[in-house]
């Protein structure tokens, strides 16, 4: 997904026009359908899908008149369907294997993208790896390398080996800010912070932010629908299995910002403070966007600038500044208690476990168009609205 940020971030300190935020974490009986829908969980030992079987099986003589056997395998194939929506509303993922991809990769003849989503359906890691060796420099490889490198933040090795496959996607997309500020993470992690806020401002200057999240779904949805698994299904997992693990990465930027604002404080360079508070304030307003595919990067986003917006008041030096930054912070509670309201008047995880199959296409294909927030609404507006 590519989209572009115009908006000027305006200054922490003195008399400011703010967003309304939000901190990331919202109540889970509320928000619970956003908790879980970007984590799906590995299914490998589930069979095949119903529609798979079918798909694979020899064609048999249509009878003239329906028997009461075709009529229970009827009904067993739309409850077996109904079961697959609910365990994708629970966080699960669609039972794929890699023979049922076969000939999806063969008609793709085993692109880039084909490939990702192969492996992301399927979990083989064959398939990352040869779409390693056979697309170095396609970005969309690049990025799924990085975060397929594991890095605990006491691995010193797995932080180099993500340097290495971050300098790899730096050379693939150079117009991509997501990649600087995935590797102001990777230099704060290595104790390099000057590097990281050098990194931090080059991204801040490239109009450009694409998190491929649009690519992958398009392609995830391909691929179940190649494995058998009906539009609706198809379009759902590749909705709910999207993977953004981009957003922890620049949540944890905001936070080492935060932390050396404090420390700059601490030692009476109160300018310095304020350029760190402002570089998270400008990080989180660029995620803040009411037009973003997914309402998690809003949160993230939300968050990061009342992370800025509560450091900033604990370090104010007037009156006027201390009262225009928790005006900016009332009115996060604000937004929190909107987002709340638009997620109880549409509870995506009760919705879709009733909605017809054309609803629930609807509802992925608007989510890609429109963003999940204005989605949310539309679901909103029919369930007031029956």
């Amino acid at each position: 997904m590519s989209e572009t940020n115009s908006r000027q971030p305006g200054p922490i300190f003195g008399i400011m026009k703010l967003k309304i935020s939000l901190a990331a974490v919202v109540t889970m009986s509320v928000l619970g359908w956003l908790a879980l829908r970007h984590s799906p969980q590995a299914m490998s030992t589930l069979p095949d899908s119903p529609a798979a079987a079918k798909a694979s099986a020899p064609a048999a003589p249509t009878p003239a008149i329906a028997t009461a056997t075709d009529k229970t395998a009827e009904v067993s194939e739309k409850r077996e369907a109904t079961n697959f929506i609910a365990r994708l509303v629970k966080g699960e993922s669609l039972p794929v294997k890699l023979d049922q991809l076969a000939n999806y990769l063969q008609a793709n003849h085993r692109s880039a993208e084909s490939l990702l989503a192969a492996f992301q359906a399927t979990h083989e890691r064959s398939l990352l790896d040869e779409a390693i060796e056979r697309y170095p420099h396609d970005p969309r490889v690049a990025y799924t390398a990085w975060f397929r490198t594991p890095a605990g933040p006491d691995d010193s090795d797995g932080i180099k080996a993500r340097r290495q496959a971050l300098d790899v996607l730096k050379e693939a997309a150079p117009d991509n800010a997501l990649v600087n500020y995935l590797s102001a993470r990777n230099y704060f992690a290595s104790g390099q912070p000057g590097q990281a806020i050098q990194e931090l401002q080059a991204g801040a200057v490239k109009p450009n932010f694409n998190d491929y999240t649009q690519d992958s779904i398009q392609s995830m949805a391909e691929a179940y629908l190649a494995a058998g698994y009906s539009e609706a299904e198809a379009k759902l997992a590749a909705v709910t299995g999207a993977l953004l693990p981009h957003l922890a990465e620049l949540k944890q930027d905001g936070v080492r910002l935060v932390e050396l604002a404090k420390s700059y404080q601490q030692a009476g360079d109160s300018a310095s403070a304020q350029m760190m508070l402002q570089m998270c304030q400008n990080l989180g307003q660029r995620l803040d966007d009411a037009n973003s595919m997914t309402l998690i990067q809003q949160l993230v986003g939300i968050a990061l600038e009342r992370m800025s917006l509560e450091a900033a008041t604990g370090m104010a030096s007037d009156a006027n500044s201390t009262q225009a930054l928790q005006d900016g912070l009332k009115a996060v509670l604000q937004r929190r208690e909107n987002i709340r309201t638009l997620a109880s008047a549409a509870p995506i995880d009760e919705w879709v476990q009733t909605a017809s199959p054309e609803d629930i296409i609807a509802y992925c294909d608007r989510e890609r168009i429109f963003g999940e927030q204005k989605t949310l609404q539309w679901v909103a507006n029919r369930n007031s609205n029956p």
